[in-house]
C-alpha cells in the first residue's frame, strides 16, 4: 500500500481551504494534541479544542497534516471527524 505524502501549502487567495477539506477536533481529554511528525511520540507543537475546525493539508498513513491557526503538524485520524 502507498500512502501519498503533502508538503504544507500557503491558503489560496480565493479563501477556500487548500485541499478544500476540514476537520473538527475531537478527544475525550476536550484537547486534540498536534505533533511535529506522524507519531506520537514526537514532540507536540500545539493543542485544539475539542469542535475546532482544523485545515487538512495532506495525509500519511492514519495521520493527517493539518493547520490550527499559526500551528502546523500532524494529527491522529482517531481525532478529528474529516468535513467533506
Amino acid at each position: 500500500m502507498r500512502y501519498h505524502t503533502y508538503s504544507p501549502v500557503s491558503p489560496q487567495p480565493s479563501g477556500k481551504h487548500p485541499h478544500g477539506t476540514t476537520a473538527t477536533a475531537e478527544s475525550r481529554s476536550g484537547l486534540v494534541s498536534i505533533y511535529a511528525k506522524p507519531s506520537p511520540s514526537a514532540a507536540i507543537v500545539g493543542h485544539a479544542p475539542c469542535g475546532a475546525q482544523l485545515v487538512i493539508l495532506g495525509r500519511q498513513a492514519d495521520w493527517h497534516a493539518v493547520r490550527y491557526g499559526p500551528c502546523q503538524g500532524f494529527v491522529s485520524g482517531d481525532t478529528i471527524v474529516l468535513n467533506y
